[in-house]
């Protein structure tokens, strides 16, 4: 059986010749042996509104305007035809047909001028004729690209009842007609060209479905003839995750379900009409919403699938110019009937209600109606509840006019706790008072009502809430913690497999699968939106620990870690962390970036937040502008709690007063030899040969590395203002950095490790231990070898231990005291996972929130 695909082009996808042509090649290109096609079509751009003026201006006796209007018209498909270039016999005909219909159109302002009015079976005549001129026109589009077509007119076939202005096909009898039609074109090679938006009454007489509902033909045709797809060309590419022209960073949406779209459209989404999917969804035949001017884009498909994307909610949608009324009074509760009357007072006037709120005392009921309907609707209810108003049952019908309708739709959004306090949360932040809320037992739709001048407001902060303006991967990414990892060198490695060995606790803790989307190193960057697998990522970490390049990967990119933060937060990522386990000195353009996207930060990397001052402040300003979370802990105590200790401190009103300690397992290592009685070269070489020290052991050996701890423990507990003062002495000095390790290993030995025996066995007689020290004072930093007594808690502290020992006007007789590993791979590692874990107990809170 060869496939079948309707294809329906709006008003802008055929509003001049060039265009008309660019879609016939459109269905020309899906034509072939083993398949049809049906066209829909609606009127060129403007001509159903120049159709609308005229309509009322014949009503109104306006003669003149309305047979001007209908020559505007007629020059207008005139010109279309002869840019079309089509044969003349063919023209000839073409033309013909058009000056009948628009023969016909002077005929009907006539008589509607004469009666000064305009009936609504003359009404639905004349304003569907825009696509009775469109059709021939379109057909020799396709003849020209050797594609036989026959235009065809739906008020010959399409059967609907006799509800003109907004018909309804006739189910069973308007399938036969359909299939009548159209199949025996379709089996003779042919592709019917239909008109849309038309139909026919059981009278003979020309219906429409309503304004824009072309959709609403193409998929009546569809699911009559059994199509296999629908697909609808308009001039964007699909249906965006809210209005484009509100939020510039709206984006496409791959995939709707039929209940989601249509949801959309109710709401105020303009790409499609309200009833397009009631004809497809039953029978599960996918409708794909593409672009003309761009048909290579994926746009959007509308199909049976249930998935939650990447976010529970997909889109939102709104609706403009209504008004709230509300019928209150504490007589209501427990009185039956009362929201019958209600509804059925507006029934009655055929006002249409949007939106429906009731408390639970039924003390109110509120509900939304359009802006026009609304004095009209609140004299209904008056009247009809005139009765409980005299008896004080009903206490007033209030009416608040200029009110909007914001709804957020996803069917991810069910069962999946928290969604609607993020999304009200998101509205209290940026400031929107929201006047009622509506959300239904599915958990489709979560609907408020806002002031007029507040719809835009409530829109961007709920698509910038649910990460709308990012990229959908298509997979439901709630239960994930995405890490974007800056820096695979031996601590990000490292990093990577404490994850993978964590996976499974850290899924029992918080629910969340941790997943490395993207690793960048001086050469480029990696980025995966789903994650990279087991193996890809083994594979990726071996080549690196063998000394290669991430450029020398398939598929990776030559850019900056600015460059990678920004193309992976494209994507609707889960939680995003930036973990940066670099050394560069540049990489707060990264955790900027981040910041600013809603991404956390976990870093061990000291350079950014230890140099210049005015970064440190812009990182934390950052931070706290986006509500986001810097932690720093393994840049001063690697695994040790020292800055979460020092937060503990700070916010529960606590003030430190100094803070000293040995902030440093390799110098810690290295006294600890010396006091043992080892020459201080072969300390050194014990450390490197262990995986203690920088790769260049001068960085640790010149106190510049514990000095940027320091720096970074003043600055976070407040100490370390503009000015602050550092006096540093390290055990070599900073100019012998980037000396080969065996030459620097000979100097040590040969200048170094008389006088630094000296200095250990000097500080013994006095009773004291020789320490290398960092003490925080206000305005003030000391940094260097440092003599403690001896049975003191530094004097104490062996090996890689680190310490810090914090005075507060708390722990001022008794300090507080912080020990434990300090040194190596592993710690400095687990430092940074430990802070990932404590941005994703923030994170999941959050979300739990009710």
């Amino acid at each position: 059986m060869p496939t079948l695909e309707v294809h329906k082009f709006g008003g802008t996808s055929v509003g001049d010749a060039t265009c008309i042509r660019n879609a016939a090649a459109l269905v020309a290109g899906a034509c072939g042996p083993d398949r049809q096609v049906v066209v829909a079509c609606s009127a060129m751009v403007g001509v159903t509104n120049s159709l609308v003026a005229i309509a009322e201006a014949s009503a109104q006796g306006k003669a003149a305007g309305a047979r001007n209007g209908l020559q505007g018209l007629r020059i207008r498909h005139h010109h279309v035809l002869a840019s079309l270039g089509v044969e003349e016999a063919a023209g000839k005909e073409i033309r013909r047909r058009m000056d009948l219909i628009l023969d016909e159109l002077y005929d009907l302002v006539g008589a509607s001028v004469v009666l000064g009015e305009i009936t609504p079976r003359t009404w639905d005549r004349l304003v569907s004729s825009g696509e009775k001129l469109l059709v021939p026109l379109f057909a020799a589009a396709l003849d020209a690209e050797g594609i036989p077509a026959v235009s065809l007119n739906a008020d010959t076939f399409l059967e609907t009842d006799g509800r003109h202005c907004s018909a309804s096909p006739l189910g069973g009898e308007a399938n036969q007609g359909i299939v009548d039609a159209l199949r025996p074109l379709l089996e003779a090679g042919k592709v019917p060209v239909v008109t849309g938006f038309c139909g026919r009454s059981p009278d003979g007489a020309t219906t429409t479905l309503g304004r824009g509902a072309t959709d609403f033909t193409a998929t009546i045709l569809a699911g009559a003839l059994k199509a296999n797809e629908v697909h609808i060309w308009t001039d964007v590419a699909g249906v965006f995750s809210t209005d484009p022209r509100v939020v510039p960073e709206a984006r496409p949406v791959l995939q709707l379900h039929y209940r989601e779209a249509a949801e959309l459209s109710f709401y105020g989404a303009k790409v499609l009409h309200q009833r397009t999917m009631i004809p497809v969804s039953g029978l599960n035949i996918p409708v794909r919403i593409r672009s003309t001017f761009a048909p290579d884009a994926p746009g959007t498909v509308v199909d049976g699938r249930r998935l939650a994307g990447s976010h529970p909610v997909k889109a939102l949608s709104a609706v403009r110019e209504h008004a709230l009324l509300s019928v209150e009074g504490t007589g209501m509760a427990g009185v039956p009937g009362v929201a019958a009357r209600v509804f059925g007072a507006l029934a009655a006037r055929s006002i249409s209600v949007t939106m429906i709120s009731q408390s639970s005392s039924e003390a109110s009921i509120c509900l939304a109606v359009p802006q026009g309907q609304a004095p009209q609707a609140q004299a209904a209810l008056q009247e009809a509840l005139a009765l409980e108003l005299s008896r004080g049952q009903v206490e007033e019908v209030l009416l608040r006019p200029n009110v909007g309708m914001v709804a957020a739709v996803g069917l991810g959004m069910a069962h999946t706790p928290g969604i609607s306090g993020r999304l009200f949360g998101a509205l209290g932040t940026a400031g929107v008072n929201v006047l009622a809320i509506a959300q239904g037992s599915s958990e489709l739709n979560v609907t408020v009502a806002v002031d007029g001048p507040e719809v835009d407001d409530t829109l961007r902060a709920i698509h910038t809430e649910f990460g709308l303006d990012r990229i959908d991967s298509g997979i439901e990414t709630e239960r994930y913690l995405d890490l974007l990892l800056l820096g695979c060198g031996s601590i990000g490695r490292e990093f990577v497999a404490q994850v993978l060995e964590r996976r499974s606790h850290v899924f029992e803790r918080f629910g969340l699968h941790p997943r490395v989307v993207a690793i960048a190193d001086r050469s480029g960057f990696l980025f995966e939106p789903t994650g990279f697998d087991l193996p890809r990522l083994r594979e990726i970490l071996d080549a690196k620990a063998a000394g290669g390049r991430l450029t020398d990967q398939d598929g990776a990119t030559a850019g900056t870690p600015v460059e990678m933060v920004n193309a992976a937060l494209q994507y609707r990522l889960c939680r995003p962390v930036l973990v940066d386990v670099s050394d560069s000195s540049g990489a707060h353009e990264a955790w900027l970036a981040a910041l600013a996207q809603r991404c956390d930060v976990a870093t061990a990397n000291k350079k950014p937040l230890a140099g210049d001052l005015a970064v440190f402040e812009s990182l934390q300003a950052t931070a706290a502008q986006h509500h986001r979370l810097l932690r720093c802990e393994a840049t001063v105590g690697a695994g040790l709690p020292v800055v979460d200790t020092l937060e503990m401190l700070l916010h529960t009103g606590d003030q430190l007063v100094s803070a000293a300690g040995s902030l440093s397992g390799t110098l810690g290592f290295l006294m600890t030899r010396l006091e043992e009685g080892e020459p201080f070269s072969a300390a050194v070489r014990e450390a490197v040969d262990l995986g203690y020290t920088e790769p260049d052991p001068v960085a640790d050996l010149s106190g510049e590395d514990v000095a940027r701890k320091a720096t970074i423990l003043g600055r976070l507990s407040g100490l370390a203002g503009e000015g602050a003062k550092v006096m540093l002495e390290g055990l070599v000095d900073p100019a012998w950095a980037g000396t080969p390790v065996p030459e620097l290993l000979e100097r040590l030995e040969r200048e170094l490790d008389g006088p630094m025996a000296a200095r250990v066995a000097a500080a013994k007689e006095r009773g004291a231990a020789l320490r290398f020290v960092a003490r925080v004072e206000r305005d003030r930093l000391v940094v260097g070898p440092t003599e403690v007594p001896a049975d003191s808690a530094l004097g104490m502290l062996r090996g890689t231990d680190n310490q810090v020992v914090f005075q507060s006007e708390r722990y001022q007789a008794r300090p507080l005291v912080i020990t434990g590993p300090g040194a190596g791979v592993e710690v400095t590692a687990m430092g940074v996972l430990g802070d990932v874990l404590r941005i994703a107990a923030e994170r999941s809170a959050a979300r739990r929130l009710p």
